[in-house]
């Protein structure tokens, strides 16, 4: 029979609690980043349709990846 690497994982392995904060912080960060997404998609749906200004939509679907991007870049910052 083959013995098991040592590295494996068991269920003794205590759980690593920084590496989950980090996980669940990135998933909320883009659970922000899609609802902020969706409003500017639905603002600039309003402009196009019913307001009759598709200057203003298009700024808005326009500011839809510099918000994303600016969203992601001020976060904290992780280290290595």
């Amino acid at each position: 029979m083959a013995k098991k690497p040592a590295a494996a994982a068991t269920a003794e392995s205590p759980m690593d609690y920084a590496q989950h904060n980090a996980t669940y912080t990135s998933f909320m960060a883009m659970v922000k980043a899609g609802i902020a997404s969706c409003v500017f998609l639905v603002l600039a749906l309003y402009c196009f349709i019913v307001a009759a200004q598709p200057w203003l939509g298009l700024v808005l679907i326009l500011a839809m990846p510099v918000a994303g991007v600016l969203a992601f870049s001020s976060g904290k910052k992780q280290s290595s």
